[in-house]
């Protein structure tokens, strides 16, 4: 990441303290990975901007290879929405928090999330740097414009795409 990365100068001057744990965290208990997935979301999203209920779709299908890979096969029309798991995750709405705090998002009537212009700087800084979240740019630049708003209703309701 370059030194001039905003990514980088949000994180300066902030106070860290770090505590050992018997165990690793799992990843979607991080919130620097939780940010950083809602504003790949975001920034590979129509307009900059989605519904909470686009983004715990795409969280959800977000987290393994297998889950992505059934998103593919649903756009692709090759499975039905109703043999896709999607379920609500809870660090996405703490990581939602923590972007609106730091500015990176507006939230608009509890509804809708949008990345601020400083939000889009973070984000663009992330989605250059092409050694972090590989897995995670890969989906949501082929995912995250497809996957409508309509699209992602019909998917949580099991209704036919085609």
């Amino acid at each position: 990441m370059p030194p001039e990365s905003p990514f980088l100068k949000a994180l300066e001057g902030a106070n860290f303290s770090f505590t050992a744990r018997p165990e690793p965290v799992a990843g979607d208990l991080r919130m620097s990975w939780g940010i950083a997935v809602v504003l790949l979301s975001l920034f590979h999203s129509r307009g900059k901007k989605a519904s909470f209920l686009k983004l715990q779709f795409l969280a959800h299908s977000i987290r393994t290879e297998d889950s992505r890979e059934q998103v593919h096969a649903v756009l692709r029309g090759e499975r039905k929405t109703s043999e896709l798991q999607v379920r609500v995750e809870p660090w996405l709405n703490r990581a939602v928090a923590f972007a609106h705090g730091l500015k990176y998002v507006d939230v608009s009537k509890g509804k809708t999330i949008t990345l601020t212009p400083l939000g889009q700087d973070v984000a663009a800084a992330i989605d250059a740097t092409s050694d972090v979240l590989h897995h995670e740019r890969t989906f949501l630049t082929n995912v995250a414009k497809r996957a409508t708003e309509n699209i992602v209703t019909r998917i949580w309701r099991m209704e036919t795409l085609l």
